[in-house]
């Protein structure tokens, strides 16, 4: 474990508030950790995961069409979390243990991720709303208890940047992985053109906000509509793409960032 480097904590300090902050935070803590991987999620208990960043180099289409979309219920951090886990620090494998999971779930994960050890870091952002930090090596070297006990002292610091950045918790999606800008500009295009040449334009937005990962009553809160109303939109795109759930929505959307296919054309009404 390194000391905190004291310039890339105020380059994270100076993005309090903005897009690179992610970035910044990650940047802080791989310094911090020496780590080979490292992906940022946000997540709302029973809820769904938000990306935020990653600096995956392997397998790191699994993560889009996996684990954000529905595999992240399987995911132990994301089970404790639910079960009421506080912040902290947590070993992959302890958390596996302590929930008495099947060892093949270890060893599906290493062997997919090329992940050899996982270590957590679990932030609070407000009530129901966590922020979680995954660290990966590569290679077959555990995380020290020196590594994570030094970690856990940093955690006040940590995840002070963390509430103050995210003061209401997190939102919809704030991409920013490596080339953050030019994937900022093809999430937001995507969302935009989702389901335009079969929805209606209050449709495309309940849309676009779903596979965001907002619920029902965030949406309409934000469309200034009622819950009913969302539920009816809910209803309608749902039956026009043909999917009977969010996460079938979400494989949708994800095949349209990456293809465009089916989506382009005028919207109805």
């Amino acid at each position: 474990m390194k000391d905190l480097d004291e310039a890339l904590l105020a380059r994270a300090i100076d993005a309090l508030g903005g897009a690179a902050f992610s970035r910044a935070l990650a940047r802080l803590l791989e310094a911090l950790l020496g780590c080979d991987c490292l992906l940022m999620v946000g997540y709302r208990t029973g809820g769904r995961a938000l990306y935020l960043y990653d600096n995956l180099r392997h397998r790191r289409e699994l993560l889009f069409q996996q684990y954000l979309n529905g595999l992240y219920t399987e995911d132990p951090f994301c089970r404790a979390l639910s079960a009421g886990l506080a912040e902290g620090v947590y070993s992959l494998r302890a958390l596996a243990a302590a929930q008495g999971m099947a060892p093949h779930y270890l060893a599906a994960f290493y062997r997919d991720t090329g992940w050899q050890e996982e270590l957590g870091l679990v932030i609070r952002l407000n009530d129901g709303q966590w922020l979680m930090i995954f660290f990966g090596r590569l290679q077959a070297r555990p995380f020290t208890p020196a590594e994570q006990a030094e970690l856990r002292r940093r955690l006040p610091l940590l995840g002070a940047l963390c509430r103050r950045h995210w003061p209401g918790g997190i939102g919809p999606l704030a991409l920013s992985p490596p080339g953050a800008a030019d994937m900022d500009r093809r999430v937001q295009a995507a969302l935009a053109s989702f389901g335009r040449a079969r929805l209606t334009r209050r449709e495309g937005q309940v849309a676009s906000l779903l596979v965001q990962g907002l619920d029902n009553g965030a949406i309409a809160a934000g469309l200034g509509i009622g819950e009913g109303t969302v539920k009816n939109h809910r209803k309608h795109l749902y039956a026009k793409f043909g999917v009977d759930s969010r996460a079938a929505l979400f494989a949708l959307f994800l095949n349209h960032l990456i293809t465009g296919d089916g989506e382009s054309g005028r919207r109805e009404g």
